[in-house]
C-alpha cells in the first residue's frame, strides 16, 4: 500500500507536468490558427477592395462617356464636368490598381491591353469632344457612329467582368479558409478548456494524497516522540495548519480557474460572433455589399477577433501561473512566494481585463485611481487577492443601479493600503467576519459559490504580510481594506507565514 502511494505521488506530478506541456502546445496551436485567420481576413479584404476599385474606374469612364454624350447634343459646356473629373482620375485610378492585379493573378497582356483601350476610349471622347468644340458637328457624329468608342468599352467591361470574377473566387476561398481556421481555433481552446478541467482534478487528488501523508506523518511523530511534548504540540500544530491549508487549497484552485475559464468561453462565443459577420460578409455578392457592412466585417477583423484573442491569451497565461504553482506545491509542500517590483495599476487594470466578459454581462464599471503606488511583493497572490475581491463586487450587486467599483491606495509607513470600494447590497454587521471563514457566506444564498473567496483572500494577504478589514452599511455598499508589506523580504515573508 505504502509503495503504491508512493508510486501514485511520484505520477501525478508528472501528469501534471506533460499535462501542462500540452496546454502550452494548445496554446501555440491556438496563436497560429488565429495568424491564419488574419493572414486570409487580409487576402480577402484585398480581393475585395481591387474589385470595388476595378469598379471604380469602370465607372468613371461610363460617366466619362455620358458627359461626352451630353456635350454633343447640347453644346452645353455644364455636361462636361465629369468628364474633365473622370480624364483627370482615371490615369491615378489605373495606377492604384495595376500592382493589385498583378498580385492576384491578372496577366500583364491583359493589363496591357486594359491600359490601352482606357487610353484609346478617353482619345476618342476628347477628340469628339474637340471636334464638337471646334463647330464640326457633323464630323463628331461621325467618330460617335464608328463605333470605335463603344468597341473599346464593350472589351473593357469584358476584361472588367474577368477582374471581378478572378478577385470574387480569390474572396471566396480566403473565406472558405478563414471558416477552417476559425474552426480549429475554436477546437483548441474548447480542448485547451477541456485539459484545465483534467489538471484541476488531478490537483485536487494531489492535495487530498499530500493531506493524508502529512496526517500520517503527524501520527507518526506523535508515536514516537512522546518525550518531547512541547515540540511535538508546535510541530503538531504546524503539521495541522498546513493539512488545513492543503485541503483548502483544493477547493482554492477550481475557484480561481473558473474566472478564466469563464472568460475564455465567453470570448470564444465572441470570436464565433465575429467570424460569422465577416464570413456573412463574405457570402454576399459583391454587388449588395456596402459600406456599413464592410465596416461591421472590418471591425470583427480587426478589432473583436484580436481582443478576443487578447483577452483569452490573457486568461490562459493566468491559468498557466496556477498549474505552475500546483507543481510547486507538489514538490515543496508549500508555494514559495517570489519578490519583484509590480505596478499595481497594470496590475489591477490587467485583472479587470480578466474579469471584462462579467463586467460587461453585467454593465459594471471599474475605476482605478491613477496614484495606486508600486510595491515588491507576489504577483500571483496580488492578482488572486484582487481578482476574488473584483468578482465579489461584480456578483453581489445591487440590481437597482449599475455597479461601479472603485480602486485607490496608498503605501504608509512601509505598508500598501488598498481599499476596493462598491456599491454593491452590502453585508450585514454580523456578517462582517463570518464571511472570511471558509465555507462561510452572507445574505441570501442567491449567488453560485462556495464561500472560498474571502478566506483565500484573507490566507494570502497575512502570507504577504498584512489583513484584510471590510466595512459596509447594508443596502449601500461595501469596502474592503486590504493592508500588505510593500517590500515582502523572503527571510520576513518566511516568518510570517509560519506565525
Amino acid at each position: 500500500m505504502v509503495i503504491a502511494r508512493a508510486a501514485y505521488s511520484r505520477a501525478v506530478p508528472v501528469m501534471l507536468f506533460a499535462g501542462a506541456v500540452l496546454l502550452l502546445v494548445i496554446v501555440l496551436a491556438s496563436l497560429r490558427f488565429a495568424n491564419q485567420t488574419r493572414l486570409d481576413s487580409e487576402d480577402a479584404l484585398a480581393a475585395s477592395g481591387l474589385n470595388n476599385r476595378a469598379l471604380l474606374l469602370f465607372s468613371l469612364l461610363q460617366d466619362a462617356e455620358t458627359s461626352q454624350r451630353g456635350y454633343l447634343i447640347t453644346s452645353e459646356e455644364k455636361y462636361l464636368a465629369p468628364f474633365k473629373r473622370a480624364e483627370a482620375l482615371v490615369n491615378l485610378q489605373f495606377t492604384s490598381i495595376t500592382g493589385d492585379m498583378m498580385k492576384s493573378g491578372i496577366s500583364d497582356v491583359t493589363i496591357d491591353r486594359l491600359k490601352r483601350l482606357v487610353d484609346d476610349k478617353l482619345a476618342e471622347m476628347r477628340k469628339t469632344i474637340a471636334t464638337k468644340a471646334a463647330g464640326k458637328d457633323a464630323e463628331a457624329v461621325t467618330i460617335v457612329r464608328s463605333d470605335a468608342g463603344k468597341k473599346a468599352m464593350d472589351e473593357i467591361r469584358e476584361i472588367m467582368t474577368r477582374i471581378n470574377s478572378v478577385t470574387s473566387n480569390i474572396a471566396f476561398q480566403k473565406g472558405m479558409s478563414l471558416d477552417s481556421a476559425a474552426r480549429w481555433l475554436l477546437i483548441s481552446i474548447t480542448g485547451g478548456a477541456v485539459l484545465l478541467v483534467v489538471l484541476v482534478g488531478g490537483a485536487v487528488c494531489l492535495a487530498v494524497a499530500h493531506a493524508r501523508q502529512l496526517e500520517t506523518a503527524r501520527n507518526a511523530l506523535a508515536e514516537h516522540n512522546e518525550m518531547l511534548e512541547v515540540r511535538i504540540g508546535q510541530r503538531t500544530q504546524f503539521l495541522e495548519r498546513a493539512n488545513r491549508e492543503l485541503q483548502s487549497y483544493a477547493y482554492i484552485v477550481g475557484h480561481d480557474l473558473r474566472a478564466p475559464l469563464v472568460n475564455i468561453m465567453g470570448f470564444t462565443t465572441e470570436l464565433e460572433r465575429a467570424a460569422a459577420i465577416f464570413a456573412g460578409y463574405m457570402k454576399k455578392p459583391p454587388a449588395s455589399r456596402d459600406a456599413l457592412t464592410e465596416k461591421v466585417a472590418l471591425e470583427a477583423v480587426d478589432i473583436d477577433i484580436p481582443e478576443a484573442l487578447g483577452f483569452i491569451r490573457s486568461s490562459m497565461r493566468r491559468m498557466d501561473d496556477l498549474i505552475n504553482e500546483i507543481l510547486r506545491l507538489a514538490r515543496a509542500g508549500s508555494r514559495q512566494l517570489s519578490r519583484e517590483p509590480l505596478d499595481l495599476a497594470a496590475l489591477l487594470s490587467e485583472t479587470v481585463a480578466n474579469l471584462q466578459h462579467r463586467l460587461d454581462e453585467s454593465g459594471a464599471s471599474v475605476m482605478l485611481s491613477p496614484s495606486l503606488p508600486h510595491v515588491i511583493s507576489d504577483r500571483l497572490a496580488l492578482q488572486q487577492i484582487f481578482g476574488n475581491l473584483l468578482d465579489n463586487a461584480v456578483k453581489y450587486a445591487d440590481p437597482s443601479r449599475k455597479p461601479i467599483i472603485r480602486v485607490s491606495g496608498a503605501v504608509t509607513h512601509g505598508n500598501a493600503a488598498i481599499e476596493v470600494s462598491d456599491n454593491g447590497r452590502g453585508i450585514a454587521e454580523r456578517d462582517l467576519e463570518r464571511i472570511f471563514e471558509l465555507f462561510r457566506r452572507s445574505g441570501p444564498q442567491d449567488r453560485p459559490g462556495e464561500g472560498i473567496g474571502l478566506a483565500h483572500v484573507r490566507a494570502l494577504v497575512r502570507r504577504l504580510g498584512g489583513d484584510v478589514a471590510v466595512q459596509s452599511v447594508l443596502g449601500q455598499g461595501t469596502t474592503f481594506i486590504v493592508t500588505f508589506a510593500a517590500d515582502i523580504r523572503s527571510t520576513k515573508a518566511g516568518e510570517r507565514s509560519h506565525e
